[in-house]
C-alpha cells in the first residue's frame, strides 16, 4: 500500500494519469475535493481556499501572509485525508506538503509543450496563440506560487521519486511505470512511516486549529499533543505593583492554557494534551 503524489504542469495529461494508476490499483483519487474537506473542516470558504491554492500571492498576501494561514488549514486536511493511506493525490504541492515516508512516492509528470499546446487547443477549440499564452501564465503563476509558499522550484527533480516524460512514453506506459513503483518492496507501508504521517497530521490539525489563537509548538506521538506556547507581550502601565503585575500574569496565562486545551482535546485523535504557557512578559 502506499500514498502516490502526482505534480504536474497544466495539460501535461497528469490528471488522466493520477486516475489511470488509482483505478489499476484499486486506490483512491483525489485533488480539489481536500478543498472542500479543509472548508468543512476549518469553517472557511471554499473560494478562499481555491483562490490561495491556484493564485499566485498578491502584494497584500506577502504583507500580511494571510495566504499561508489558508494553506495550512488545506495542508492538515490533506494530512488527514491521505493518512487512510492507498490514495493517489493529483494536485498543487503535493510532493511538499506530504513528508518523505517508505509509503510515500512522490511523482512529476512532465509533457513537451507542442503537446500541452495542442492538448489545450484540442480541448477547448482555440488558436495555438492563445494557448500557448494560456499555458505560459499558468505556468508562471505556478512558479510564483512554488517560489513564495514552498520557497521551492516545482520542476527541480531532487524533490520526486520518479520524473515521468510522457513527451518518451504513452499514458499506459507512464502508469505502468508509476504502478510497478507504488507496489514495490520499498514502498510498503511501515508501522514507522504510517505512526510517522498520523502524528503529522495530527500536528499539522493542531497548528491550524491555534493559528488565529497563538503560536504554538506542537509534537505528536500516537494521540499524544505537546504544546509549547510562548508568552503574550503585555505593555507596562505604571499603575500596577509587583503582586498585581503578577496575578495579571498568572490569569492570562491560565485563560489561554484552559481556551488551547479545550480546542485541541475537540480535534479527532488527540487523546491528551500537555499544555505548556510562558509567563506572559512586560514590556
Amino acid at each position: 500500500m502506499a500514498i502516490i503524489t502526482i505534480s504536474r504542469g497544466c495539460f501535461s495529461h497528469g490528471k488522466e494519469i493520477a486516475e489511470q494508476v488509482a483505478r489499476d490499483l484499486g486506490y483512491e483519487c483525489v485533488s480539489q475535493e481536500i478543498v472542500f474537506e479543509a472548508s468543512k473542516a476549518f469553517h472557511l470558504p471554499e473560494e478562499k481556499l481555491m483562490e490561495s491554492i491556484h493564485e499566485a500571492p498578491g502584494i497584500l498576501d506577502k504583507i500580511t501572509r494571510a495566504r499561508e494561514k489558508f494553506i495550512s488549514y488545506f495542508q492538515a486536511a490533506l494530512l488527514e485525508h491521505v493518512k487512510r493511506d492507498r490514495v493517489v493525490y493529483h494536485g498543487y504541492a503535493g510532493h511538499l506538503f506530504i513528508p518523505p515516508a517508505p509509503h510515500v512516492l512522490k511523482v512529476l509528470v512532465i509533457a513537451e509543450m507542442e503537446d500541452r499546446i495542442a492538448f489545450l487547443q484540442k480541448r477547448e477549440k482555440i488558436s495555438r496563440s492563445a494557448a500557448l499564452e494560456f499555458i505560459e501564465k499558468e505556468d508562471k503563476n505556478r512558479a510564483e506560487w512554488y517560489r513564495y509558499i514552498c520557497k521551492a522550484d516545482m520542476n527541480d527533480p531532487r524533490l520526486y521519486d520518479l520524473v515521468v516524460n510522457i513527451g518518451h512514453l504513452d499514458i499506459q506506459d507512464a502508469c505502468r511505470i508509476i504502478s510497478t513503483a507504488a507496489t514495490s518492496e520499498t514502498r510498503k507501508t511501515t508501522r514507522e512511516s504510517d505512526k510517522s504521517i498520523h502524528d503529522l497530521a495530527l500536528n499539522c490539525h493542531v497548528k491550524a486549529a491555534l493559528q488565529e489563537i497563538c503560536d504554538a509548538e506542537v509534537a505528536s506521538d500516537g494521540g499524544m499533543v505537546h504544546l509549547k506556547i510562548q508568552g503574550q507581550k503585555l505593555k507596562k502601565t505604571g499603575f500596577a505593583g509587583p503582586e498585581l503585575e503578577q496575578h495579571v500574569k498568572e490569569q492570562i496565562r491560565d485563560d489561554l492554557s484552559r481556551e488551547v486545551v479545550g480546542i485541541v482535546k475537540r480535534i479527532p485523535g488527540v487523546n491528551g494534551v500537555v499544555c505548556d504557557v510562558d509567563f506572559p512578559a512586560y514590556s
